[in-house]
């Protein structure tokens, strides 16, 4: 028996993608599934988009529009109005695989106790694009929050499915513009099975423009993000003795935001902060050269 699918898709200032989004789901050959596309206000022409494509009266197709409230609430409102047990967060710029919600279907098939379900994808720079094959699930919570916190979990939106159940005990925080998702992740990951398909699900496309490259929007969440993992964030107990180790990481990733961006007064602060919750790692030599670096700017 086939298991239906919602693919929720966050638009705002997507005019110039979301129907290359769009179609990529509506082409499916899953049987089941639905298609929520979410206007978050946009200024650009997506609308006028949106409306020609409601106009083929494709039944698995709902547009919704409302005023700007930011990523998390739009992904809070698809858990909402979404019809099927397993929901899928397609980015505006990134598109599904012609198979990839019959990937997903097959992986609950085989694993009917996952809650959440993770496939490979294809990392898009331009006409270039690597395949990236998932961290092995285990049957371990405490190894898959490890992994996942160490980055060895490739875990993308729209490249994995997520039950509706969860959503009884966790919602995305509408006050986080950026890494919103990271927070449900962990809690997920922590408390509940995973299963994991090689099988590219969706294509994500890495651009300038995009949200994962605000580095404004990364430095404004900074190091509170650690907070909203492992507080009041319905985590075991047994999580807590890797908060540190984290927050090592979580330093690590923004000074090499800041680094590539050319942030060279952030890239010293951070440093600062790194060498007092670890020097040895801040000693590291590739972590030396970005703060000499920025010395020199």
């Amino acid at each position: 028996m086939n298991t239906g699918f919602s693919v929720v898709i966050p638009a705002y200032n997507y005019g110039h993608c979301i129907e290359r989004a769009v179609r990529s789901v509506l082409n499916q050959s899953y049987p089941v599934f639905e298609v929520i596309v979410i206007n978050d206000g946009s200024t650009d022409d997506t609308d006028v988009l949106m409306q020609s494509l409601m106009e083929g009266d494709n039944p698995r197709l709902r547009y919704i529009t409302q005023s700007n409230q930011g990523l998390s609430a739009v992904r809070n409102r698809g858990v909402e109005e979404s019809t099927y047990p397993w929901l899928v967060f397609l980015d505006a710029d990134d598109e599904m695989c012609p198979e990839g919600l019959a990937a997903l279907g097959q992986c609950f098939q085989e694993n009917p106790e996952a809650l959440l379900l993770i496939g490979g994808h294809f990392s898009c720079s331009g006409e270039v694009c690597d395949q990236v094959h998932p961290w092995p699930a285990s049957d371990n919570k405490q190894k898959n929050f490890s992994a996942f916190l160490e980055k060895k979990f490739s875990l993308s939106n729209g490249a994995c499915a997520m039950h509706r159940q969860l959503f009884m005990a966790v919602r995305y925080d509408p006050e986080l513009r950026h890494t919103e998702d990271l927070p449900v992740f962990a809690h997920v990951i922590a408390n509940y099975p995973v299963a994991t398909v090689s099988l590219p699900i969706a294509k994500i496309h890495k651009h300038v423009g995009s949200m994962r490259h605000d580095v404004d929007a990364a430095l404004a969440v900074g190091m509170s993000l650690e907070s909203r993992i492992f507080d009041n964030n319905g985590l075991p107990e047994w999580a807590q003795p890797m908060r540190k180790r984290y927050r090592v990481r979580r330093l690590l990733s923004l000074l090499k935001i800041c680094d590539r961006a050319e942030r060279y007064g952030d890239v010293r602060r951070l440093y600062g902060q790194l060498f007092r919750e670890s020097p040895f790692m801040a000693m590291q030599p590739r972590y030396i050269r970005r703060l000499i670096k920025s010395l020199m700017k």
